[in-house]
């Protein structure tokens, strides 16, 4: 049901600026992402730990690399 993965939109969503985790998951969804869980910003969190062309520039702050 969505186009991209999460990680993908993340990324896109991510290059040139840096976002937080709950600021990051707003933005995905308002980017059109669609998710019915009630955790989703736990899940977005997840993502932005293991996924290797993110990188973490401070306490709960992501960039892409």
């Amino acid at each position: 049901r969505n186009k991209a993965k999460l990680a993908d939109a993340l990324l896109a969503l991510l290059t040139g600026k840096t976002l937080s985790v709950t600021d990051a998951a707003e933005e995905v969804q308002k980017a059109g992402y669609q998710t019915t869980s009630p955790n989703f910003r736990t899940i977005v969190n997840q993502t932005l730990i293991k996924d290797k062309r993110i990188k973490r520039v401070g306490r709960g702050q992501y960039t892409a690399k």
